[in-house]
């Protein structure tokens, strides 16, 4: 387990420097372009070519919600007992 955690660390480590070399290479940077992005160019792109990827990511980010609000949510029998009696002891 110990291994698997310093693999992860090492691999995310080194994901950082390649991410970081592909930024800041010259390459990237050399030609500028004239061409300037409007909003309805990105109404165009988002509605038009990343529609689908946007419900997928939506749908999981919903899945996300519901699941950690199921983790939260305390069951233990003193909580339901105070859920149903409304907090009155009857003892």
């Amino acid at each position: 387990m110990r291994l698997l955690s310093i693999l992860s660390r090492v691999g995310l480590v080194f994901l950082g420097a390649v991410l970081i070399a592909a930024v800041s290479a010259d390459s990237v940077w050399q030609d500028s372009s004239d061409y300037t992005i409007t909003t309805g160019d990105l109404a165009s792109a988002m509605f038009g070519e990343w529609a689908l990827p946007l419900l997928a990511l939506g749908f999981l980010m919903a899945m996300a919600m519901v699941g950690a609000a199921y983790l939260v949510r305390d069951e233990r029998l003193v909580n339901l007992k105070w859920e149903l009696d409304g907090g009155e002891n009857d003892d």
